[in-house]
C-alpha cells in the first residue's frame, strides 16, 4: 500500500466507525437519504472514488448505502 493509500485507508476506518452507529438503526430509504446528504457519507464517497477496491469493505461496516463503484 503507497502512504496515500495507507492515508486513505486509516481515514475510511475512522469514518465508518463514526458512521456505523448512525446507519444501523436506519431503514434503506433512510439510508439512502443520509448517503446523500451526511458529510460523513460524503467524505466515505470521495475515498470510495479514489480507491473503489475500499467497497467491500465499506459494505462490510455499514451495508450497500454507498453505489458499488465497480458496478
Amino acid at each position: 500500500m503507497s502512504g496515500n493509500q495507507n492515508t486513505d485507508h486509516l481515514e475510511l476506518v475512522r469514518l465508518l466507525q463514526q458512521a456505523k452507529p448512525l446507519t444501523e438503526p436506519l431503514f434503506p430509504d433512510q439510508q439512502k437519504k443520509w448517503a446523500a446528504e451526511s458529510p460523513l457519507a460524503q467524505a466515505i464517497s470521495e475515498i470510495l472514488v479514489r480507491h473503489p477496491g475500499y467497497y467491500d469493505e465499506v459494505r462490510a461496516h455499514v451495508g450497500k448505502i454507498f453505489a458499488d463503484p465497480n458496478g
